[in-house]
This record gives structure tokens, sequence and C-alpha cells, in this order.
């Protein structure tokens, strides 16, 4: 109790010194900023005090419980005490705790399931902190800036290992995730993309794994693996006219009209994404959708780039799920389809001349009213032009070539008649903040397994679970260690 006591005055005097430290910054009329700092230095100091506080109390607490003892009933033994480093937001502590032995072999310290000691030295809340911070920032800065805060020293190093070990328990979340009370919209859907992300080049060069990305100009072969990222949602359809898409499209200072309320293409968004392994993150992305399908009867709607290896396995996964009949349509993302558009509007126009933008707005009237073998004609009596050059002709052919073999998912006037929505933006906006933003920074390279962790542990913040992964994460943890020496 002396102990104890002697804690308490010590406290007691901290915070008086506080006190007076804040009357005669008044007096001095200090700027509040600059009071704003020290106060927070002193306030971690006082939290210090306080944990330790708290950590006699539990000891006292566990003193009195008296000798545990093993699942077979014996008392254990007292072998002394052992001291383990604890790493608080606070400043690092050093915990005296006494050792018991079982008979059956196992160690035991019972101060260590009473405060809910983790695994490691580190605490939950700094997990916690360095983790969140590691899924946007590198791993430096995000322990750059907690040190900033809390004045302690901390290292990239620490911010890597806090951030792997969160991740471990991703995949298992997930499939014990409960969508019961969710109240999706009447419709399903779902997007797919990929995106490069940079690869160790050990990792790169063995022979059993594939790029499987394309490689822009001047990268070298081997520096990067695809990560597929997977966007499955729900919406409810809203029918709409050509027109309205013409104008948000053709006129930049145009302001589409929204119902009341607003619309929204993408309820309730889940975001996966899996390095070097499309089918998995495909067969992901529609277990996802039937697991939020009580119903199991809702239409699912699949979203795709044009990537014709991307929607050949979408169809077989779609046929392994057993759920082919579901599938209201494959829709041609129309911004990507648009993009060919102007490639052909370049070759025939050329890009200054001002038919052209005029000339592409009509083409994507057309296309928005399925006339699609319309437009395909009319490219092709461009490509009889004499006048064009061999890489403009190559240029137009491809686009003729990319129509005819995606004209199964352009019918736009029944999408847009049926509500549908009619572009990947979501995924593809996914591609570059889920996966780019965090993993191509500048210089930075990956090993495959860091760079799957990474992408998990951005799943859980970008899916908005961050607080009750956290929770499940130091739920299992604690019934995985503190069960007593058999």
């Amino acid at each position: 109790m002396e102990v104890k006591e002697a804690k308490i005055n010590q406290i007691r005097q901290h915070l008086d010194q506080i006190i007076a430290q804040m009357d005669a910054r008044s007096k001095e009329g200090m700027r509040i900023h600059q009071v704003e700092r020290s106060l927070f230095t002193s306030l971690l100091q006082l939290g210090f005090q306080l944990l330790e506080y708290y950590i006699l109390s539990i000891q006292q607490v566990v003193a009195v419980q008296g000798v545990p003892v093993d699942r077979a009933g014996e008392k254990m033994k007292n072998t002394g005490l052992r001291s383990r480093p604890y790493r608080s937001i606070f400043g690092p502590l050093s915990i005296a705790r006494p050792k018991y032995y079982s008979t059956t072999g196992k160690s035991y310290y019972r101060l260590d399931e009473a405060l809910g000691l983790p695994k490691s030295n580190y605490s939950y809340v700094l997990d916690d902190w360095l983790g969140y911070g590691a899924t946007e920032m590198d791993f430096a800065q995000s322990a750059e800036q907690l040190e900033r805060i809390l004045g302690h020293p901390l290292r990239g190093m620490q911010s890597q290992r806090c951030s792997y070990r969160l991740c471990e328990q991703v995949k298992d979340f997930y499939e014990q995730q409960a969508w019961e009370n969710i109240e999706d919209g009447t419709h399903l859907s779902v997007g797919f993309d990929g995106k490069g992300v940079p690869i160790r080049r050990s990792e790169t060069q063995r022979a059993e794994e594939s790029t499987a990305v394309r490689l822009s100009k001047g990268q070298k072969k081997g520096v990067k693996k695809e990560a597929t990222v997977s966007l499955s949602s729900s919406f409810t359809p809203r029918p709409r006219q050509a027109q309205e898409l013409l104008e948000s499209l053709f006129c930049p200072t145009h302001e589409p009209q929204k119902p009341d309320g607003g619309h929204t293409w993408h309820e309730h968004k889940h975001l996966r994404a899996f390095l070097s392994d499309k089918v998995g993150a495909i067969r992901y992305g529609v277990e996802n959708l039937l697991r939020r399908d009580a119903s199991a009867k809702k239409p699912i709607i699949v979203l795709i780039d044009g990537d014709r290896a991307l929607e050949k396995a979408v169809r077989q996964v779609v046929e392994e799920k057993k759920v082919t009949h579901r599938v209201e349509a494959y829709v041609l993302d129309f911004i990507h389809l648009l993009e060919y558009v102007w490639k052909v509007a370049n070759a025939h126009w050329g890009e200054k001349h001002p038919n052209r933008f005029a000339w592409v707005r009509s083409q994507a009237a057309l296309l928005l009213d399925s006339q699609h073998d319309e437009v395909r004609q009319q490219w092709q009596v461009i490509l009889q032009q004499a006048t064009l050059s061999q890489y403009k002709r190559d240029t137009v052919q491809r686009a003729i070539t990319y129509l005819t073999n995606h004209q199964h998912m352009v019918d736009y006037k029944t999408y847009l008649q049926l509500g549908f929505p009619i572009t990947t933006g979501a995924v593809e906006s996914a591609c570059g903040h889920f996966v780019k933003s965090r993993m191509e920074r500048n210089g930075m390279h990956w090993g495959k397994q860091g760079a799957q962790n990474m992408l998990n542990l951005r799943a859980v913040r970008k899916n908005g679970d961050w607080d009750n992964y956290l929770q499940t994460v130091v739920k299992h943890e604690q019934q995985a260690l503190y069960q007593k020496a058999a």
C-alpha cells in the first residue's frame, strides 16, 4: 500500500504542477498554441504515471488471489519475478510479474492475463495507430508522424512489424462478416480491374511466377505483379435518358439533375485486392455478392473494362458458382469504349479539327442508342480513306476490332432503360486510391507477401471496418494467449 500511496502523491503533485503552470502562463500571456504543446507533453507524462498506478493496482488484486492451479487442479510453483518490456503510447515500461510453473511443463503469468498484455511488446493502441497510419503512408512516415506526436522514438521497422501482425486475421474476419443487417439495394453489381505493384526483382525472377501485368513504356519485364481489385456493391436501378449522359460527358459546365436525395450507384461497397491471383479476386467478389443476398434472387450486373481474359474468367467463376441465370448483363465500361471513339476521331479529323468534338458526341449518341452496327459501318468507311497513314489505319482497325469483340456488352439503350450503371469508374478509382497511392510510391518495391499483407490491411481501412477488425484481433489473441497451463 505504501508504494501505491507514494504513486498517488506523485500523480497529485504532477497535476498540481500542471495547474500551476497554466496559471503562470496565463499571467505571461503565452500564445495558446505554445500552451497546447507544453500541456500535451505534461499530460503524456501524467498518463505514464497513471498507467504505472494502474499496473500497481492490478498487481495488488492479483496478489490476494493466491497461488493459481493448473487444469489438473494442482497448485503451480512460483519461480520468481520475471520482467517484460511493454511499449505504451505514453512510453516504454518494464513490468515485473511472478512466473508460475505447472508440473505439466507449462508457464503461466497471472498478471499478464489480468492486464490483458499482448503477445508482442507493443500495446494494442500503439499497434492500432502505427498500423492505421501505415495503410496510407510508408512505414517510416507512419512511425515519424507518431513519434512527433508522442515524443518518444519509433522506427519504420516497428511500424512494419505492427502492420504485418495486424493483417494476419483479415481473411478470417471477412469470411465471418455478417451482412444480415445491411440494407442493400434491389440489384447487385461487381467489377474488377488490375493495377501493377512494384515487386523486388529477386522475387519477380522466379520461374513459377507470372508478371500478368501490362508493362508501360521503358519498364523492364518482371518489375511489377498485377493486383486484381474486386469491388462488390448494390444499387437500386434508375432509368436514364441518353441525353443526360451526353450532357454530363460533353458539357463541362453542366450539372446533372439528381432525384430527391441523390442516387448512389454503389451502395455498401466492399473492396479487396489480390496479388497475382485474378481468379481468386473474381471468386471473392462473386462470393461476396452471394453472401450479402439472403434471398438468393437479386439480379447481378457485371461491369468490365474490356479485358477479354477478365471476362472469360468472370464467366467461368459465375458458372462455377451456379449463378449464370442471375447475371442480367455484362456491361462494357462506356468511358473505356469512348476512348476508342476519340482515337478514331483523331485519325479521321486530326486532334485540332473543329468538327472533331461534335463528331465524337454524335458517335457517343449512336452508341448510347445501341446503334453499334451503324458506328462500326461508319468506321469501316473511314478505314477505306486513301489519305490515312498506316498508323492511323491500324488505329481505326483496332477500334473496329474492339467494338466487334465486345458487341455483346454494349446494349446501352437497354441498360439505361433498365436503370443499370454503365461505367467502371468506381473500381478504376479504387485501383488508384486503394492500390496505386500506397503501393507505387517513389522508389518503393515490395516482397510478395508484404504487398499482400498491406493490400489486406488497406482493405480493412477502406471498407470502414478498422475498429471492428481491431476488436476482433484483440479478442482472438487474448483467447489464444491466456489458456492456463494444463
